[in-house]
């Protein structure tokens, strides 16, 4: 629990975190994981690794990724996934915003304080629908095959409520609920008479551990929220302060340029009025010497 309260204080309280681009840090990891960039550029995924907004993870089938967001939440991206982070800002304002793509596979998803505060600002987008949020813990799946189960979107939540739409409708999905958005059939979602078939028979291997995350996190976040808050302040000053002293040192440069043109100029207006005076004192010596 101690590594734990150091490793989210540490997030929240870097100085150089405070970038909206910045989404996390890979908080554990196991099996075949990779993230790749905008570009193309991929790496493997290692713990302690931070994830920044416009990056796509990508899971194996035996690769799970767990995410500690900056804004004190939690993302645990399954086997078999591609999960992508479009737009990111947690800096405890009206502003903060988490959009997410999941093209396929799962992630369970438990939000931070811009679920709690700011739930319009969050987001995740699927091939066949949206879903929304009332600050929650929720798991969101696409699957474009059907063996057993139908290709779709599927929405279960543990915790609070989500809101699941499609171009036809939207239903609010609460716990014990198991909303679907077909991808071949269209239309508004609805929701399954039973648990699908992937859920209760896949494996996973890092599970337990975050009830455990969860708790923490819920207990601090706001916290860390006021903390963020007041560090971002404190830099927001600091970067006044210089731009205050760059200005300051800009005016003084031009002042002294100024002042020297000045004097140039000076200098030339006397050097040629004295120019003027000895062409008009030279014939008058010329005749006296005579």
């Amino acid at each position: 629990m101690i590594n734990l309260i150091l490793f989210v204080l540490a997030l929240t309280i870097s100085a150089e975190a405070y970038s909206a681009e910045q989404f996390g840090t890979v908080d554990a990891v196991t099996g075949t994981a990779s993230v790749s960039d905008q570009s193309g550029k991929s790496v493997t995924v290692i713990q302690g690794q931070n994830i920044y907004e416009g990056q796509t993870i990508n899971t194996g089938v035996d690769g799970e990724v767990h995410l500690i967001t900056d804004d004190s939440g939690m993302i645990a991206v399954r086997p078999d996934t591609v999960f992508r982070i479009d737009e990111y800002k947690a800096e405890g304002s009206s502003a903060d915003k988490i959009f997410m793509s999941l093209l396929r596979g799962s992630i369970r998803s438990i939000t931070g304080w811009i679920g709690k505060h700011t739930a319009s600002g969050y987001r995740i987008t699927t091939p066949t629908a949206t879903i929304g949020i009332r600050g929650t813990d929720h798991e969101t799946t696409v699957r474009d095959r059907t063996d057993g189960d139908e290709a779709g979107t599927y929405d279960n939540v543990y915790e609070g409520a989500t809101v699941f739409k499609t171009p036809q409708g939207s239903s609010e999905v609460t716990p014990g609920k198991y909303a679907f958005a077909s991808k071949d059939k269209g239309g508004a979602p609805y929701f399954l008479s039973q648990q699908p078939r992937f859920l209760a028979n896949r494996r996973l291997r890092i599970e337990e551990r975050i009830q455990q995350r969860k708790s923490f996190l819920r207990e601090h976040f706001e916290q860390h929220r006021e903390t963020r808050i007041k560090r971002l302040q404190t830099i927001r000053a600091e970067h006044k302060k210089i731009e205050a002293k760059k200005n300051e040192q800009l005016l003084e440069r031009r002042k002294a340029i100024r002042e020297k043109r000045h004097e140039q100029a000076k200098r030339r207006i006397e050097a040629k009025q004295n120019n003027k005076k000895m062409g008009q004192d030279y014939p008058a010596s010329a005749h006296h010497r005579e």
